[in-house]
């Protein structure tokens, strides 16, 4: 049954007062254009009769800033789109993105509105990493509708409040479209120069669009962390909750998470752990154990090599092992030209199923338009 996400450090510290910089009328746009080939051996993460793909991906994404004194507005559009050597596996795709918000500053925070609309893959991260198993290439359709608001209350203190509200819905009949509406508060306390404590209470409420598949269910997470700066080049962050779910029957358990980033001259490093529950559309919420890690290296002005991994375990309908190691490097020709190579190895474990592989190739060539 559904239990909810609690409230992350890092959602808190982007939650924290607005601090734009206040100028006259001004605009500012940008446009990136990144264009893929990959080869994928297993896109469907088959167990067996696995059949490979060759896709190209062109990805243009458009944002538009404007700054008037103390509001600000942005508008982001984007285009998905793919090719497939083989339409039997995974057909071709128009994925479309956009989103829209307005941002006012106050003297003590800021307040704001901001929605947005996606479409994906069901076969995609964005879909996988909520514990879905699906072997259909299907859409996902997410619209968002949020508000937020901070303000601070004393020379240490901020409080702050998002409202959020999401409606999914799939094409694909093994999962469920549901609404989802969610309230997040949080009280941030800077208790000295390097340590900030933060709480926060969060209200979630699963609304699933078919009731004969899942049962609506209220999640009620109150969590408590502390972000710590070591030095200028590490900061880590603690935090951890009770996930209490009120629906058929009544649920209690456990979350948190801590995390370690460091950001030298020429190296950067992540490492983060956490167990937390995320809506999906199978009937509910998965539970999530999630490690990531990830390291990168500038070898010269030009080029940067990294590595990255990533293992989750999902207590879903279907409960699975996901777990992806990638390695990467990328080479900069000029301020708008990039390019990047990269090979990543995939495997999902299924109980009473053999383990499904797959190997990934890509190369990436991306053009920035200078700021208009």
């Amino acid at each position: 049954m559904p239990i909810y996400r609690t409230t992350s450090v890092a959602t808190a510290i982007m939650m924290m007062p607005f601090s734009g910089v206040v100028s006259a009328a001004s605009w500012q746009s940008s446009v990136q254009v990144p264009s893929t080939v990959e080869y994928d051996s297993n896109p469907l993460l088959l167990t067996s009769k696995e059949k490979g793909v060759t896709r190209t991906i062109i990805a243009p994404d458009y944002t538009l800033v404007g700054q008037f004194d103390r509001d600000q507005l942005r508008l982001g559009l984007g285009l998905h789109v793919l090719r497939s050597s083989d339409r039997s596996v995974m057909d071709d795709r128009e994925d479309p993105h956009l989103s829209l918000g307005w941002q006012r500053e106050t003297q003590t925070g800021g307040f704001g509105l901001l929605a947005q609309y996606d479409e994906s893959s069901t076969l995609s991260g964005a879909v996988q990493d909520t514990g879905v198993v699906t072997t259909t290439d299907g859409t996902q359709k997410m619209t968002r509708l949020s508000g937020n608001w901070s303000s601070a209350i004393s020379e240490r203190s901020t409080l702050a409040n998002e409202l959020r509200y999401s409606h999914a819905t799939y094409d694909v009949s093994s999962l469920t479209g549901f609404d989802e509406y969610a309230n997040d508060f949080t009280w941030t306390y800077a208790f000295n120069e390097r340590t900030d404590i933060i709480s926060g209470f969060a209200v979630r409420r699963y609304q699933p669009d078919d009731s004969s598949v899942a049962t609506a269910t209220t999640s009620y997470v109150p969590t408590i962390g502390m972000k710590y700066q070591f030095s200028d080049s590490l900061v880590g962050a603690v935090h951890v909750g009770v996930n209490q779910t009120d629906g058929n029957g009544t649920r209690r358990r456990g979350e948190g998470g801590a995390s370690l980033t460091y950001s030298g001259a020429r190296s950067e490093a992540t490492l983060s752990a956490d167990r937390t529950t995320l809506s999906n559309g199978e009937g509910g919420a998965a539970q999530l154990d999630m490690l990531r890690a990830g390291w990168s290296y500038l070898v010269t002005e030009t080029t940067r090599v990294g590595a990255d991994a990533w293992w989750q375990d999902s207590k879903g309908q279907n409960p699975n092992t996901l777990q992806t190691y990638s390695v990467w490097a990328s080479r900069a020709f000029s301020p708008a030209w990039d390019l990047r190579l990269s090979l990543m190895y995939k495997q999902r474990r299924q109980d009473g199923l053999p383990d499904a592989e797959a190997t990934i190739a890509g190369l990436t060539l991306t053009y920035r338009f200078p700021d208009i």
